[in-house]
């Protein structure tokens, strides 16, 4: 008659389990320490996928929310432009109405015109020095184009963008020229003066609408950007205490283990004592 004893079993179970634990040990311990429940991409290879996704979804809202900045700033600087030739063509108009009166003579008319000569230069000078990043923006060059228009990325892809005419603000093409020298010239000067300020407040329209669209654009951005990073964290960003919980039921189980492990070791010396 013959029999057998098996000591080994229990003890290769009992290193399975202990190294299944010391796995998930290692996992619950890289998740407390990065913040992330994705370090790796055998930890959840599906919502890996979906968080960079979402990750470079909310790269690309940060950039369209900068272009969008950018351009609300260029459009300002080319309103801030306008109002200076505004200012200057307004106080044109009112050189003219002077310039008119029967109580002024050729002497006071020669002055008059000389100031409007000053600030019909320092209009053009405005229209074309003003910049934004080394780009014209009133001498109607500015753009892609060459003809004024800029083509604003302000979305995550090709199609969101919007368009902003700059007019040409140049002397030569808002007002001409001015003299008030001559009954015959103050006479076309109030014409060319109003059409300068109607073409003036159009530009300014226009700079003011396209500023409140993009405003507009970058709250619906910001909003875009809190959804995408807080469905992203839902996936990504560790749960502390139930990781917290986790490590410390690891913890145990590794003190259980090694305790099982000791225990097999001793049961497996004393068999082999007593047959021996």
């Amino acid at each position: 008659m013959s029999f057998s004893i098996n000591t080994n079993t229990g003890m290769m179970k009992t290193n399975l389990y202990s190294n299944l634990n010391s796995h998930q040990t290692d996992k619950t311990l890289s998740s407390l320490s990065s913040g992330s429940q994705l370090g790796k991409s055998s930890y959840d290879v599906s919502g890996l996928t979906v968080s960079d996704k979402l990750l470079a979804q909310l790269s690309s809202l940060g950039q369209a929310m900068q272009n969008t900045n950018e351009s609300i700033g260029m459009l300002q600087v080319a309103d801030g432009a306008m109002s200076g030739i505004s200012d200057n063509v307004d106080r044109i108009r009112v050189l003219t109405l002077q310039a008119s009166n029967g109580t002024m003579n050729d002497s006071n008319r020669a002055i008059i015109q000389k100031e409007i000569d000053s600030l019909l230069e320092s209009s053009d000078d405005i229209a074309k020095n003003t910049q934004y990043n080394g780009i014209n923006l009133l001498d109607g060059s500015g753009g892609s184009s060459k003809d004024g228009t800029f083509i604003i990325q302000s979305g995550v892809d090709s199609g969101d963008s919007q368009s902003v005419t700059i007019g040409d603000a140049q002397v030569a093409s808002l007002i001409g020229t001015i003299d008030v020298t001559t009954a015959e010239g103050r006479e076309k000067a109030f014409e060319s003066i109003d059409d300068a300020l109607k073409s003036i407040g159009e530009i300014r329209s226009d700079l003011g609408a396209s500023q409140n669209q993009l405003v507009s654009n970058a709250k619906n951005i910001s909003i875009s950007q809190i959804n995408v990073a807080s469905a992203e964290s839902q996936i990504s960003d560790v749960d502390f205490a139930l990781e917290s919980a986790n490590l410390s039921r690891g913890n145990l189980m590794s003190q259980v283990g090694s305790f099982a492990q000791s225990q097999a070791n001793v049961s497996a010396s004393r068999v082999s004592s007593l047959l021996s």
